[in-house]
């Protein structure tokens, strides 16, 4: 393709389809002398260009959309059987980290109603799952019987209950996308 847009007539004019600097040629034509590269080389230069044209589109879509923005997220956590204790919240990212000691995102919100709201700014665009429960006597830890069940009210996004083990994180992740996302959990 290249030794198609160098192509040169007898009077040194540029004969490539797109010359801005030099504005010597139009269309593969000459603006001194009127030659004219041959209308297959005129097709296939065309065509070249709208190929680079649509893949640098298409590339440049899917990379904005990968990277994406930042959003919003607001946290709404209802459900809370009394307006005593603290409400702890972690947000993950990812499988590998769902329900571990590292969330990407964490906060302790006092209760002063039976629902709790937290917003968080900035939040890259990208999957996120929620586990919250309700620290009733503030000791900072979820209290359980003696057989290892929580006796405080707990929740996951997309209200996903659970049995005899923690939900998944297919089960509980939820996409973020556009300016705002609002997700509500209510906890049992």
């Amino acid at each position: 393709m290249a030794k198609y847009l160098q192509r040169s007539c007898l009077c040194d004019g540029y004969l490539g389809i797109v010359a801005p600097e030099r504005k010597q040629a139009i269309n593969g034509r000459c603006l001194k002398s009127g030659y004219q590269l041959p209308l297959q080389h005129r097709i296939i230069c065309s065509l070249a260009y709208i190929i680079l044209l649509s893949v640098g589109v298409s590339f440049a879509t899917s990379s904005l959309a990968q990277s994406g923005g930042q959003a919003t997220l607001i946290l709404k956590v209802t459900g809370l059987r009394s307006e005593k204790g603290q409400v702890k919240i972690a947000v993950f990212n990812s499988s590998e980290k769902w329900l571990g000691e590292q969330p990407i995102y964490s906060s302790t919100i006092n209760v002063d109603s039976q629902t709790v709201t937290w917003r968080i700014n900035d939040v890259p665009y990208g999957d996120y799952g929620v586990a919250v429960f309700h620290d009733e006597n503030s000791n900072g830890k979820m209290d359980k019987n003696v057989l290892g069940i929580p006796l405080e009210p707990y929740g996951f996004s997309n209200n996903v209950r659970i049995t005899f083990w923690p939900p998944k994180w297919e089960e509980a992740k939820f996409t973020v996308k556009g300016s705002t996302a609002e997700v509500s959990i209510g906890v049992k």
